[in-house]
């Protein structure tokens, strides 16, 4: 009598054991991914056994492993059924790197994708850093640039005064001239107390060779801390420098009788 031998029944794929044991415990790919941090499309491609769509097979082998462990099976068993099916029931020798890497414990860590810093977030990082080494730098040499910049704008208004002339017809005309004007031109530095009108006094340092222009209303009271320091020009007319007096030379325009020119 020929006895005849059924054959044996195989296995379910991979695949299919791993989307049973997802549906066993009510699971959706959606829920899977947030715990495992395995993206979407690779746990749709494990389950469908869609090996054209996976990566690397170390990566790979490392996917299978720990969705498996997640669900409850053993995943280097699983992973390593995975790559036999793939390969038609015969397993490739696998080199002693892959060995050892086999043999490692697997984290979620390693296997979740990289995080990318947006790039609005690194040009904001990179502003911070700007501004911190710039507020470092003002405050190691104690400079404010905003005095800085207040002092360039007093410098340029004092120049654009000084361009005045008596003898230019631009601006010597009766619509342009004040009651009172006075042109200093310094030849050596001196310090200028000044109070135009009734307002507070106010007090410069002027260098050598600088050119400023006061003007008023009704009086005009000048201080030099040095004698002789500039040519003076009232009204167009060259003005003698006043004499020192209390280490200050006083100069009151209009003159009046108690003070002279």
């Amino acid at each position: 009598m020929k006895m005849t031998t059924s054959p044996m029944p195989t296995a379910d794929p991979v695949g299919s054991r791993l989307t049973q044991a997802r549906t066993e415990r009510h699971l959706s790919i959606d829920e899977v991914a947030a715990h495992t941090r395995i993206s979407r499309s690779n746990l749709r491609a494990i389950e469908e056994g869609a090996y054209d769509r996976l990566p690397a097979d170390s990566f790979t082998r490392g996917l299978v492993q720990l969705y498996a462990n997640f669900l409850g099976l053993d995943g280097r068993e699983l992973a390593a059924t995975f790559f036999v099916e793939r390969d038609g029931g015969h397993p490739k020798p696998l080199t002693p790197l892959q060995k050892c890497r086999m043999s490692q414990a697997l984290e979620p860590k390693k296997l979740a994708e990289q995080t990318r810093i947006s790039s609005a977030w690194s040009a904001l990082i990179l502003l911070a850093c700007i501004t911190c080494s710039f507020t470092a730098f003002c405050l190691y040499y104690s400079w404010n640039p905003f005095a800085y910049l207040t002092d360039r704008a007093f410098y340029y208004s004092s120049k654009v005064k000084s361009s005045f002339h008596p003898a230019d017809p631009a601006t010597s005309t009766p619509h342009n001239q004040t009651r009172l004007s006075l042109q200093a031109v310094f030849h050596q530095d001196c310090g200028v107390r000044a109070v135009i009108d009734d307002q507070p006094s106010s007090e410069q340092q002027y260098l050598k060779g600088s050119t400023i222009l006061w003007e008023a209303q009704q009086s005009l009271h000048l201080s030099f801390s040095q004698a002789n320091c500039a040519e003076l020009l009232y009204n167009g007319d060259p003005l003698t420098f006043p004499p020192l007096e209390n280490e200050r030379a006083s100069l009151f325009l209009p003159p009046s009788p108690t003070h002279g020119p």
